[in-house]
């Protein structure tokens, strides 16, 4: 492992490398995925990105349906799984078309069955192209499998229909770091950090993957004490989380009596 940290630490200050290549250096070594994906709250998708204008497909919905929709929430956020299910199930039955009713089936299949979530995603965005929901929650998984050019435009349409979302500021980072466009990224970055601090229902782990990010994406502009910063910060929020670790090695990387 020292022979690792000094390695990284020559890169780093030698060359000008992308972001997405620290990324790499940092967190594989140690068996973490590159880039984090964010705490989505499965009972409703809107406690994560906010809320926005209810949407014609929404304004469609029969009553059962939406109170079908309500008592999901109701279960999910009580950990009841079957009913949760039943619920859902209940909701498309009745409306097969109500994109936020498969919006949240999607993220609920996120983990285990990640080609339907698309599905459910895909077809949430084909009938209410005006609910922003589907198309960040699309993208992260895109992110999370590399591919970055399929997650770019999602976030695009996203930044227009949720535009003060910071999960969605993250994932356009995230989609940017990937295609090395750092000086972008951090700005995104810097953008969900800035309105994540007005958000105090932000899950610790996602707060720690913005911070984490941040950091990294400093590194690539040289700028080490504002990165040890982010990674004292993502070390604080989640002093036992996926990203101590490699956030301890950084820090100890970092050290002002180091940085020349």
């Amino acid at each position: 492992m020292r022979a690792f940290v000094f390695k990284v630490a020559t890169v780093i200050r030698r060359e000008r490398v992308s972001c997405f290549l620290i990324l790499l250096c940092c967190t594989r070594v140690l068996g973490q995925d590159p880039i984090e994906n964010l705490h989505l709250d499965t009972a409703g998708p809107e406690r994560t990105f906010g809320a926005q204008l209810i949407t014609a497909n929404a304004l469609l919905a029969p009553s059962k349906a939406q109170r079908a929709l309500e008592e999901a929430a109701a279960a999910i956020a009580h950990n009841d799984s079957k009913e949760a299910e039943k619920q859902l199930a209940r909701a498309l039955e009745l409306y097969p078309d109500y994109a936020k009713a498969l919006t949240v089936r999607a993220t609920r299949r996120m983990a285990t069955a990640r080609s339907e979530a698309i599905k459910d995603l895909q077809h949430a965005i084909q009938v209410d192209p005006q609910y922003g929901v589907p198309y960040a929650v699309l993208a992260g998984i895109y992110n999370d499998s590399e591919r970055y050019g399929d997650a770019l435009p999602l976030l695009q349409r996203a930044l227009q229909l949720l535009p003060i979302a910071w999960p969605v500021h993250y994932e356009m980072a995230r989609a940017l770091c990937g295609k090395n466009q750092s000086i972008e990224a951090l700005r995104e970055v810097t953008e969900a950090e800035k309105r994540m601090s007005a958000d105090k229902a932000a899950h610790p782990q996602s707060v720690a993957n913005v911070h984490y990010l941040r950091g990294t994406l400093l590194l690539v502009q040289h700028e080490f004490a504002e990165a040890r910063r982010e990674f004292q910060t993502t070390l604080n929020t989640e002093p036992q989380g996926p990203l101590a670790t490699i956030s301890n090695r950084m820090i100890a990387l970092l050290e002002p009596a180091d940085i020349r």
